[in-house]
């Protein structure tokens, strides 16, 4: 339950922040397509560096996702084989 509930949670987090991505390219383009460009300076560098390491920690996260999302596409499920199923092989797995 615990495992099903942190994954749920990593999906739903990975979601809003790919909400927030097409958020802020739609904010972007607007402001390029008024202005005709865009141009964003940061003269702290201490804010700087914080955004740098926010997205470094934030593309991570994603590729962590990403890879843990392919990999359980190759996992099998007991629940995923219905034996009513007559589209599905038969469950080799049981012991007979």
């Amino acid at each position: 339950m615990r495992r099903r509930l942190r994954a749920t949670a990593y999906i739903l987090v990975s979601q809003m922040l790919l909400v927030a991505l097409a958020f802020a390219w739609l904010l972007q383009m607007i402001i390029i397509a008024k202005n005709g460009s865009a141009y964003f300076i940061e003269r702290n560098k201490f804010i700087l560096y914080g955004e740098i390491a926010v997205s470094f920690v934030i593309i991570v996260f994603g590729i962590y996702i990403l890879v843990t999302q392919v990999l359980k596409l190759g996992e099998r499920r007991a629940a995923d084989r219905r034996a009513d199923d007559p589209l599905l092989p038969p469950d080799t797995t049981k012991e007979k």
